[in-house]
């Protein structure tokens, strides 16, 4: 084998600022690029190059899912063939996207790779018909690990909510303490995952307690709680969502945005309210446009894009898809493998 010119580490620098799917194509140049790009260190040091642009994935009303690699007005979207009809985005981490398919089936999948590993059914779950449930995605520092939290518990009430936890190198589910708060939401809402943590909305059991944001902790998998917004009010039936890579939270009834600059510190929330006359009815927030613009997926199946500036609404045209999208996230272009274990 003829031995690189350049010291390894110099190779890794340089390949690691290319997009995931450059690096792609590099590896088909030769056995032993193909060798040195595949290796954990450099998808390690590739991800951790702060330059990765984010992506959006999307499921369309024909329940397709698109991606489109540079967000802007006129977006060309790529249509991903995989065998499968979805229906729920739940979240992305470090490139990794958590969906769901109309088999009620959780798949992990790189989009830029197409790589793709079916979890196993939890064989503590509860059955469909006689329970809620919702899943949140995300990595644990702690132990190197990806990790799926899924929070359920039997209809029609809330008296007790159970936590179970998915390891992705390890490949097995294992039943955590239950949570000690109400997890009754007139919408069942994925996790957002942010500064290491998965966060929901709940509120205290006693009649009368306030609306609280929870984050479950990797370290000890309990949940703690998390400042809100002081003129929040009750915001147990707002939405949490990412922007930015920062948790953000939506009353989509004044149509209020939060987002909370600094993790865990509740005056560092800045706040803008969409100041349209429509009621968007807006069901996740996506990604930003440069410093001025939002995206945002609404209950009537459009993108849409609010100008913080200038205060205007655009419904994003988005060309090689339909024009209604029921679901969507971001994600960050990366070579991680979702088959770890």
């Amino acid at each position: 084998m003829v031995k690189p010119e350049l010291p390894q580490e110099i190779l890794f620098d340089i390949f690691s600022r290319l997009p995931a799917k450059s690096v792609g194509k590099c590896r088909c140049l030769s056995k032993q690029w193909c060798a040195l790009l595949s290796t954990p260190q450099f998808i390690k040091s590739h991800l951790n190059q702060k330059t990765h642009q984010e992506n959006l994935i999307l499921i369309t009303q024909f329940e397709a899912l698109h991606t489109i690699a540079t967000i802007k007005d006129n977006a060309v979207s790529r249509k991903l063939e995989l065998p499968s009809n979805w229906w729920e985005v739940v979240g992305s981490c470090d490139g990794l996207v958590l969906l769901i398919n109309e088999e009620d089936e959780k798949i992990l999948l790189n989009p830029i790779t197409l790589q793709q590993v079916k979890v196993p059914d939890s064989p503590l779950a509860l059955k469909g018909w006689e329970s809620f449930s919702m899943d949140g995605f995300g990595y644990d520092r702690y132990t190197d690990d990806y990790k799926i939290v899924t929070l359920s518990y039997y209809k029609p009430d809330c008296e007790d909510t159970f936590v179970d936890v998915y390891s992705v190198k390890k490949g097995v589910w294992k039943r955590v303490e239950s949570s000690r708060y109400d997890h009754a939401v007139p919408d069942l809402l994925s996790g957002a995952f942010v500064n290491g943590a998965i966060h929901w909305l709940a509120s205290g059991k006693e009649s009368g307690q306030p609306s609280v944001i929870i984050a479950f902790n990797f370290a000890n998998e309990v949940f703690d709680e998390i400042p809100a917004p002081n003129d929040a009010g009750k915001f147990v039936f707002n939405i949490l969502g990412v922007l930015g890579g920062r948790l953000c939270m939506i009353d989509t009834r004044s149509q209020d945005v939060w987002i909370m600059e600094e993790y865990g510190v509740k005056d560092s929330c800045t706040k803008f309210s969409i100041e349209v006359d429509d009621d968007l009815g807006i069901s996740r927030p996506l990604c930003f446009i440069g410093e001025e613009e939002v995206v945002f997926v609404t209950e009537g199946d459009r993108l849409v894009v609010y100008n913080l500036k200038e205060g205007t609404l655009r419904v994003m045209v988005v060309d090689g898809a339909s024009a209604k999208f029921v679901d969507g996230g971001a994600f960050v272009g990366s070579l991680v493998s979702p088959a770890l274990n």
